[in-house]
């Protein structure tokens, strides 16, 4: 009961105040050039008729920003539930209740942001509905190896967030199984699944 305990009362929930200062500061810039590369992996279907990016729980909007310097033609819609990263621009909604019309988006994206909601299978049912081409799910991989961990935490502008990333923040993660699971009761196949070889996190492609 530990893991699920943890889960639960340290992650389900937006950032907001402080929490959403130090993620935007300290922890999100640790990612390094994760945002390219994904951006990369993505560029066939980004430029292959897609109209219309979501990035769902996108905090300070970085993934957000840089997809759409990248690729001027793309629509980019960032949500976050947090009063803070809404102060920019993105619009703030649950991933629960998105405020989007039915299949109205090509590929959407939740970057590390699926386990801090408080309904993971709700925010995929959402998904299934406004996606009518391809949903990517990134998270942290509760079962990444130290080299993987260290890449991330090092770059961590806290001391104490160093100590405490893998045991604290990595492993308590959802599962890549327990997602494709809800992906699954949500109508989603699974289209690819990988590890990412630099981040701790899982790539998770579904259609």
């Amino acid at each position: 009961m530990y893991i699920p305990l943890l889960d639960r009362l340290l992650y389900r929930h937006p950032f907001e105040g402080g929490s959403a200062r130090r993620y935007e500061r300290d922890e999100r810039p640790a990612f390094g050039d994760l945002d390219d590369r994904l951006l990369d992996r993505l560029a066939p279907e980004l430029t292959g008729g897609a109209r219309r990016l979501l990035d769902v729980g996108c905090g300070p909007a970085t993934f957000a920003r840089r997809a759409a310097a990248r690729f001027a033609a793309l629509t980019v819609i960032a949500i976050d539930p947090s009063r803070d990263f809404a102060r920019r621009g993105v619009v703030r909604a649950a991933g629960e209740a998105l405020p989007i019309a039915d299949r109205s988006i090509d590929v959407a994206l939740s970057l590390s942001s699926i386990r801090h909601v408080r309904d993971r299978g709700q925010v995929l049912r959402e998904l299934r509905r406004v996606v009518r081409g391809l949903a990517v799910i990134l998270e942290l991989d509760p079962d990444a190896d130290r080299r993987r961990i260290a890449t991330h935490a090092d770059r961590l502008g806290s001391p104490v967030l160093r100590r405490l990333f893998g045991p604290l923040v990595v492993r308590t993660a959802p599962s890549a199984q327990a997602i494709v699971t809800l992906a699954r009761e949500a109508g989603f196949a699974l289209r690819a699944l990988r590890a990412d070889p630099i981040q701790p996190v899982y790539i998770m492609e579904l259609a």
